[in-house]
């Protein structure tokens, strides 16, 4: 009765926390002003990890040449074998067992013209990309197995954030923006508010980048501040093993093509990398190291969940109207890309605390690739895929 009254609230509020954030641009010297007027019972419960370097975990593709998906938590990989290396929930890939508890950290991340290149989004498990305004997209990056010094630039959140992040337990979520609906809304679930008015110390305005797409994070800072209880993370997915192949894609692709507006995106698959090399707008996408270093975003794992967006009747500074993704439950139609092909299913969403499941058209659960995933929340009629002939 509990969950359902918690369901039924969520969805109403999400109605009403869509509104672009007018002042993006926040100042952060006067957001310790207001930390104490907006502490709830919610702080009680924060969950960050504690004090430690993160082990960087490589990329590689596993082979998936049978008919069976093999579903692997890390806890049951230890127990199978007691030798076997641990894996990271959301990545596939060998992680610390004494970083397997901590929670993740979830980041909203900019995506418009002026934000490029972004910074430490290579080092993300998953990655949600979400249309907003102005045919715009933004991600909302899931760290876990290793999570980098600074992240940015930072924005706001928006009500489609809500059921994505709710089945992550317990998950610290940063962001900008002073969004009231969607502040109030944070507040009601199971999810750790440590944004720019909670936690204004761990970020800062570049000097060299242009407002509002100009604040950054520290991020290995912000999800060490506290201590917590042990959080045992489950995978969105079971892995692929070397030693327990998996279901191969329905047949080779070359890449897909996304047109969500203004900005226009392909994945093409780059066997050198095992990933789907990302370009947007006709330019290589790219994201920075602390050292300043490229890193081409080529994630081994690409989820088109073709998703019904409405326009709300609330507008951001420019007029424009904001969109909201209908992802709190349902179904719909998902491609799955990994090793170089593509498999043609469905997603399916119990409600708005649980992962989305997704299955082929056998209704088999698509067990993916070790390394990054990301999952585009395209419109339907978006997508072109990009034969190996084209």
């Amino acid at each position: 009765m509990k969950q359902a009254t918690l369901v039924i609230g969520v969805a109403g509020l999400l109605c009403i926390a869509c509104a672009a954030d007018p002042r993006d641009a926040y100042n952060t010297a006067t957001a310790n002003n207001e930390v104490d007027q907006t502490k709830t019972t919610a702080e009680a419960t924060t969950t960050t990890q504690p004090d430690q370097q993160k082990v960087e975990s490589g990329e590689t593709s596993g082979s998936s040449t049978s008919d069976t998906a093999v579903t692997t938590t890390p806890q049951q990989q230890s127990a199978r074998d007691p030798q076997s290396e641990v894996l990271a929930p959301f990545r596939g890939t060998s992680i610390s067992p004494s970083d397997l508890n901590s929670p993740p950290l979830a980041l909203k991340i900019d995506n418009a013209p002026t934000a490029l290149p972004q910074e430490g989004l290579q080092d993300a498990d998953i990655v949600f990309e979400e249309l907003v305004e102005g045919g715009l997209t933004r991600f909302l990056a899931i760290f876990h197995s290793q999570i980098p010094t600074s992240v940015g630039p930072i924005r706001s959140g928006r009500s489609t954030d809500i059921p994505i992040l709710m089945p992550f337990d317990g998950a610290l979520f940063g962001w900008s923006g002073s969004n009231w609906a969607f502040r109030k809304l944070l507040n009601t679930v199971a999810i750790t508010d440590v944004g720019l008015y909670r936690n204004p110390s761990h970020y800062w305005r570049q000097t060299e980048r242009t407002s509002p797409s100009n604040l950054w994070v520290r991020a290995s800072e912000l999800a060490n501040q506290e201590e917590h209880e042990p959080l045992t993370s489950e995978p969105l997915w079971p892995y692929e093993l070397s030693e327990d192949a998996s279901r191969s894609p329905s047949r080779q692709i070359k890449g897909i093509r996304i047109d969500w507006g203004s900005t226009r995106v392909t994945h093409l698959w780059d066997a050198t990398r095992s990933g789907w090399a990302r370009s947007q707008n006709d330019d290589t996408h790219v994201a920075l190291d602390l050292n300043g270093e490229q890193h081409r975003l080529a994630p081994a794992n690409v989820i088109i969940q073709f998703t019904k967006y409405v326009l709300t009747n609330e507008e951001d500074a420019n007029g424009a109207r904001i969109p909201l993704g209908l992802v709190s439950e349902g179904s719909g139609t998902a491609w799955m890309l990994k090793d170089g092909g593509i498999i043609e299913g469905r997603w399916n969403k119990a409600n708005v605390t649980v992962h989305t499941k997704f299955v082929d058209n056998e209704d088999r659960i698509v067990a993916m690739s070790p390394g990054s995933t990301w999952i585009l929340l395209a419109p339907r009629d978006s997508v072109e895929i990009l034969e190996v002939d084209d």
